[in-house]
């Protein structure tokens, strides 16, 4: 049974510990205190020894270095990609290179989104006989592929779900055909650091050896988010000497789509590990926590700030016409709104009533595989530059020009003429790059690719952006994980998403965790929108904590 502890509470240095703690409940300011006692009292670190305090997003490594509020050699914070490069990948991929085929002398970790074409496609796919599968089924599979872990290995890189070309079944061994052809070239993407690590540690198990005796300490901050492979590497230092620490919340776990499970959070356990609880709530209201245990009530939040505050408030209607009474509501415009679709964040940023886009970055419009590559990466790249995301705005531009002299000189062009394409067409762009930026695009034929470019704009490419880290007004649930805000603004796509309200069931649901983390993120004001209420659900909420503005 876990001990009940507080956000300011001290546990013994040595002892594996496993923090399950709600939202608002402090679990990044315990974690940083324990980190700043362990480098006061341990005497397991030294010149070469770290603790490693790994998290999921850039934003909470930047969070838990400027908590820190110094640089020490003996901590490295760290996502778990940059911490398997930089002690994995990096040194030793050299070792399964030729297995795989991959170029390594001058590797590139890069989106191969972008690269997913009918080019490259009809290209792999004429090599390896394989002709009778169509190409856009085949790059529609591409898309949903991703390496699949089971049993303690990396077995397949395919679809979820098996895709058809015609009436067959596309094999899965067809989908590795593009990850040979990234590696021949020396580009790898995020999810491919995860399966090199494995392939190097696998055949290698002295290699753990050497990363115990580096890292005695292992910290890992929203635990819930991690995937399987991690979750049996820490498992194996754990088993093996390294301290492990890991803090989350099982009913935070929304990342199901990468594998990362509620139970696989109550499962973990390394020998001698210690199991605490944070009961309380430091960022909300007392009516939003009130609501917030309606939502959850296998694990009550107690008070700790003492704020009453208001109720939250469910306004129905049209998303930016609620928008706007939230605003009188808050009296002020410095609302979060949070959604579950990337699109529908879009919307509410373009101020757009539509929400139902298709997403042009995901497919694949041209058979020009450099011309199609370069206007995607442009495209995310300007889109990451205007909200100050430029860590991502050169991730897309390195795939075009690892030159930082030349890619800055495109980004300050395109970002001081944006009102000359932003609301014309993608063949505006095109031209717009090509002309004004200089950089060489292969010319069109007449066709259905040109009437492509021609019949879609860049706004509608632009709602297709995916956004990482940026500070925006209007984001995904997903992206706004480890933050918090004075007003939030959740929005419901449909009616039945009220399910999360009228009967939540957040062990079973994960739709119902990524809502009530939407809702956990607000401390003084939340608000709800949804396009309409049924007078059925009308009553069923009227009983509940919660105010109804039609």
């Amino acid at each position: 049974m876990a001990t009940l502890i507080t956000s300011d509470s001290k546990i013994p240095i040595e002892e594996s510990f496993k923090v399950s703690a709600g939202p608002g409940a402090g679990k990044t300011h315990w974690l940083v205190n324990h980190i700043k006692q362990v480098l006061a009292k341990s005497k397991r670190l030294g010149a070469v020894k770290k603790i490693a305090c790994i998290t999921y997003t850039n934003v909470g490594t930047d969070t838990i270095s400027k908590r820190l509020q110094y640089n020490n050699d003996c901590v490295d914070v760290t996502t778990i990609h940059s911490f398997l490069y930089t002690n994995v990948v990096k040194p030793y991929v050299y070792l399964v290179a030729n297995e795989i085929g991959l170029q390594y002398e001058n590797i590139s970790i890069i989106d191969d989104s972008n690269y997913i074409s009918i080019g490259i496609a009809n290209r792999l796919l004429s090599k390896a006989g394989k002709q009778w599968i169509e190409t856009e089924s085949y790059c529609k599979g591409l898309h949903n592929s991703f390496w699949h872990y089971n049993n303690n290995q990396f077995t397949e890189y395919k679809p979820k779900q098996p895709h058809k070309s015609r009436n067959y079944f596309i094999p899965n061994n067809a989908y590795i055909l593009f990850k040979q052809y990234m590696w021949n070239q020396g580009l790898i993407n995020y999810d491919d650091i995860l399966y090199i690590s494995w392939l190097i540690l696998n055949k290698y198990l002295n290699l753990y050896t050497l990363l115990r005796a580096k890292y005695p300490y292992i910290y890992v901050d929203e635990f819930q988010d991690t995937i399987p492979f991690v979750n049996d590497f820490l498992l194996y230092m754990g088993e093996h000497g390294t301290t492990i620490g890991v803090v989350g919340d099982k009913a935070q776990s929304i990342y199901g789509f990468i594998g990362a499970t509620a139970k696989q959070f109550d499962d973990f356990k390394v020998p001698k590990m210690q199991e605490y609880e944070i009961r309380g709530n430091r960022r909300s209201t007392i009516q939003i926590i009130d609501f917030l245990n309606l939502i959850r009530t296998s694990f009550t939040q107690i008070y700790v700030n003492g704020e009453r505050g208001e109720k939250p408030v469910l306004i129905v209607g049209d998303k930016l016409d609620c928008y706007q009474k939230a605003i009188e509501l808050c009296h002020t415009d410095n609302i979060k709104t949070l959604a579950f679709q990337n699109i529908l964040a879009n919307s509410m940023r373009n101020h757009l009533e539509s929400s139902t886009f298709s997403n042009i970055l995901e497919d694949d419009f041209d058979s020009n595989t450099e011309r199609q590559c370069i206007i995607k990466s442009l495209i995310k790249a300007v889109e990451y530059a205007k909200l100050n995301d430029l860590r991502s705005a050169w991730h897309q531009l390195d795939t075009i020009n690892t030159d930082r002299t030349s890619s800055i000189i495109w980004l300050r062009r395109l970002l001081q003429r944006y009102d000359e394409y932003r609301n014309k067409t993608l063949m505006d762009f095109y031209n717009f790059v090509s002309n004004v930026i200089g950089i060489h695009l292969p010319s069109f034929r007449e066709g259905q690719y040109k009437s492509f470019y021609l019949a879609h704009n860049y706004l509608d490419a632009a709602m297709g952006v995916k956004y990482v880290d940026a500070n925006i007004k209007h984001k995904t649930i997903h992206k706004s994980k480890g933050e918090e805000f004075d007003n939030v603004f959740i929005i419901l796509p449909e009616e039945k998403d009220l399910e999360f309200i009228i009967h939540p069931d957040l062990d079973n649901n994960e739709t119902h965790r990524v809502y009530y983390v939407g809702c956990s993120r607000a401390r003084k004001r939340l608000l709800i929108n949804v396009p309409t209420l049924s007078e059925n659900n009308n009553q069923l909420l009227s009983s509940l904590p919660i105010d109804i503005l039609n």
